[in-house]
């Protein structure tokens, strides 16, 4: 059994789909096909029932995956091992990220990273926290920085370990002359008349503190947009009547600039997001992938500072 077999199988079980598997490769279909019945061959059964449109793994090959991304973990970690020991790094670090973070704690820093590692690629990989930790697990990522992954399954994950980082209060904003902005006090009732923004993957225990704010079944439903990324929505934020509620630190540049303003409504309960590091626990981390992580945490201890300061100015 060869290894390139194993990652052959690994691929076209993650893809599905022997084209789109062997593009990954850059193999043949016919050669991935080769590669594939040479393993089940070796194994002794079917790892794939495949039909006209799409490939199901059996439970055959669900028992032979994990035991591959395990085998493909060790590998991966024995080459970073033996590149340490002879003091030397790799060349390239592949980074995931969430949207909020990948434009407020990582993106902000891959210059610096670059000015001190001249000699890297470093490659961004923006997606939700599933995907990424599925990317993690099959090696296309060397470690990935997400939101609330502690209300996930990840924190039940035995093959990660997750680093915090400084929680960010979670803030509503609007333009500078909404009409909210008029009103002597603002009660969370008063948003209902108003279309709002949240985040797609909003967690239940939040969406429950705001009762049925949220809800497009409410009599009073004014218009509900739910966005993966707050760039896309901003302009629509800053020229109509549109109340997000998102991490300050997703609108901390707006919101210095006047461009936004924080809303403050009355017995508003204070919230905060979280952000982790996810690595995993069987794979050594490389000098140039510890230092970014490094910079991760220098960079989220300089922007959490920056928004206290601000917070007693205010």
């Amino acid at each position: 059994m060869e290894l390139r077999h194993i990652k052959h199988f690994v691929v076209l079980a993650e893809l599905r789909h022997f084209y789109r598997a062997a593009e990954k490769l850059n193999i043949t279909q016919p050669s991935l096909s080769k590669s594939i019945k040479k393993l089940e061959l070796l194994i002794g059964g079917k790892l794939f029932d495949r039909t006209t449109k799409e490939v199901q793994i059996t439970a055959l090959g669900k028992l032979v995956l994990a035991r591959s991304l395990k085998i493909l973990r060790e590998v991966e970690s024995l080459h970073q091992d033996i590149s340490n020991f002879n003091g030397t790094d790799t060349k390239e670090l592949n980074i995931g990220a969430s949207p909020i973070p990948s434009n407020s704690l990582v993106g902000p820093i891959i210059g610096y990273f670059l000015r001190d590692f001249p000699d890297m690629a470093v490659e961004l990989k923006v997606a939700g926290w599933s995907d990424l930790y599925q990317q993690l697990v099959n090696g296309d990522i060397d470690f990935f920085v997400a939101a609330e992954t502690k209300k996930s399954d990840i924190d039940k994950s035995e093959l990660v370990t997750m680093v915090d980082l400084p929680p960010f209060p979670v803030i509503f904003c609007c333009r500078p002359n909404h009409p909210l902005l008029s009103l002597p006090r603002l009660f969370l009732p008063t948003l209902r008349d108003y279309p709002l923004a949240i985040p797609r993957h909003l967690p239940e225990e939040v969406s429950h503190i705001f009762e049925d704010l949220f809800m497009i079944q409410r009599d009073d439903f004014s218009g509900l947009v739910r966005f993966e990324q707050f760039h896309p929505i901003k302009e629509a934020i800053m020229t109509g009547d549109l109340v997000a509620l998102t991490p300050e630190i997703a609108v901390r540049a707006e919101l210095e600039s006047g461009a936004l303003v924080s809303l403050k409504p009355t017995m508003m309960p204070e919230l905060f997001a979280q952000f982790c590091i996810v690595y995993l626990k069987q794979k050594s981390q490389s000098p140039s992938a510890k230092a970014f992580i490094e910079y991760l945490k220098e960079r989220a201890m300089d922007v959490k500072l920056k928004q206290t300061v601000l917070k007693e100015s205010a």
